[in-house]
């Protein structure tokens, strides 16, 4: 089987972008942990500017970095994802402060995290911090016995990015 890494496709100038300006106490980087989100906020805004761009992606660009997406990505993951938890989230015109119509959003905290990196076949380089190894992957090689047939995950101690199997793609 074959994994991608999943990036944003930034290339449309018309595809709305979203920006929160209050996390309701929440890290950018929380949801990159793949821990079960008990307190989550329903209040969570992401606002958008039509002039700006107007269509509406199933994965929404935003200033967090969060996988957002829409109920119809939502339901299509859920049908072949379990790991993952489904927050809601308010997305908002910022100059009429109404929320966008017929759709809903949510943030896709994936649970998933497997210890697959395969250094051995990756393009990678080291650096040293205070005595600490960071890697720096430039190409991800997974070994597919650890992914245990995921189909949406994220790599031990290399949590940013998300990987999809040829399933999911």
């Amino acid at each position: 089987m074959k994994y991608f890494k999943l990036i944003l496709d930034d290339s449309n100038d018309n595809d709305v972008v979203v920006r929160c300006e209050d996390t309701h106490g929440f890290e950018q980087y929380e949801l990159k942990e793949g821990n079960f989100l008990k307190n989550w906020n329903d209040n969570i805004t992401f606002y958008f500017n039509l002039h700006d761009g107007n269509r509406f992606t199933d994965y929404l660009a935003n200033n967090l970095g969060w996988f957002i997406v829409s109920k119809k990505f939502k339901d299509l993951i859920k049908k072949i994802e379990e790991d993952v938890q489904f927050l809601p989230v308010n997305v908002v015109d910022f100059e009429s402060k109404h929320k966008i119509e017929n759709d809903e959003y949510f943030v896709a905290n994936v649970l998933g995290i497997v210890d697959a990196l395969n250094l051995e076949n990756s393009d990678y380089s080291v650096m040293d911090l205070d005595g600490e190894k960071i890697y720096s992957v430039r190409k991800y090689a997974v070994s597919e016995y650890k992914i245990n047939n995921r189909n949406l995950f994220k790599l031990k101690g290399n949590e940013i990015p998300l990987f999809v199997s040829e399933t999911f793609k």
